[in-house]
C-alpha cells in the first residue's frame, strides 16, 4: 500500500514544549482550574491527575482518523492512523477532565509531553458542553499543514490501514476498540467509529487486505 516509508516524525524538544505551554497559559490565573477535552486515547488512558470528569460535547468539530502514527501504533513501513480533532459540521462527543490548580503545572506538562510530541496538534481554548452548562476547555486540534497529517480516506481504506498496523504501544485496531468501548461506557455511542471497527474486525478475522 505504501511505496515509501511514512515518517518517522521527529519529536519536539522539551524546551519547545515548555515555551509553547507557557505561551498558551500566559493569560490564565495561576490559581485557576482548567478543563481538558478528551476525544481519543485520553478518554480511556489519561496521563494526568484530575479532580473531576464528565461527558462533554464539542460543537463545530469532528473526530477523524486523519493523522499518521509511525511509532506508537504503527511503523514507517506500515503506519497506522490516529484520531484527530478537526473543525467541521456536527459534534464530537468525549470526556472532560478538570485539573485543579494545585496539580495544574504537573498535569499540563504531562499532557504537553504526550499530545505535543511532534507538533501535529495545536492547543485551542474551545467551549464544550456538559449537563451543567458550558466550560472553556483545552482542545488539541490537528494542524493540516504538518507532515504527519494524513487527510481523509474512505472507510474501507481507513480499515485496511488500521487492521495492519502495530507499533510500540500495540495495535492500531486496539486503539480504535478502546475508544469505541470507552465512549459506549459513557453513553456516547459513535455509529461511525462502531462501523469502522466492524470493518477492521472483518479484515483481521479474514486477513483480507491486499499485501504490498
Amino acid at each position: 500500500m505504501f511505496s515509501n516509508p511514512i515518517g518517522p516524525f521527529p519529536e519536539l524538544s522539551d524546551e519547545w514544549r515548555k515555551a509553547d505551554l507557557d505561551g498558551f497559559m500566559a493569560d490564565i490565573s495561576p490559581d485557576q482550574d482548567v478543563w481538558v477535552f478528551a476525544y481519543g486515547s485520553l478518554i480511556w488512558n489519561p496521563c494526568f491527575d484530575h479532580d473531576r470528569n464528565c461527558p462533554g460535547v464539542l460543537r463545530g468539530h469532528r473526530r477523524n482518523f486523519s493523522i499518521w502514527t509511525a511509532s506508537a501504533r504503527g511503523t514507517p513501513e506500515r503506519p497506522g492512523l490516529g484520531l484527530a480533532l478537526e473543525p467541521g459540521d456536527g459534534t464530537c462527543k468525549g470526556r472532560l477532565y478538570r485539573i485543579d490548580w494545585k496539580n495544574r503545572n504537573a498535569g499540563l506538562w504531562a499532557i504537553w509531553q504526550r499530545e505535543m510530541a511532534t507538533g501535529i496538534y495545536r492547543a485551542h481554548w474551545l467551549p464544550a458542553q456538559t449537563d451543567s452548562g458550558s466550560v472553556r476547555a483545552i482542545c488539541f486540534v490537528a494542524d493540516p499543514t504538518h507532515p504527519q497529517y494524513a487527510g481523509a480516506f474512505s472507510a474501507d481504506e481507513t480499515a485496511d490501514i488500521i487492521a495492519r498496523a502495530t507499533g510500540q504501544f500495540g495495535t492500531c485496531a486496539d486503539y480504535l476498540r478502546e475508544t469505541v468501548t470507552a465512549l459506549a461506557a459513557m453513553g456516547h455511542d459513535d455509529p461511525e467509529l462502531e462501523a469502522l471497527l466492524a470493518l477492521v474486525d472483518e479484515r483481521i478475522v479474514g486477513n483480507s487486505w491486499k499485501e504490498d
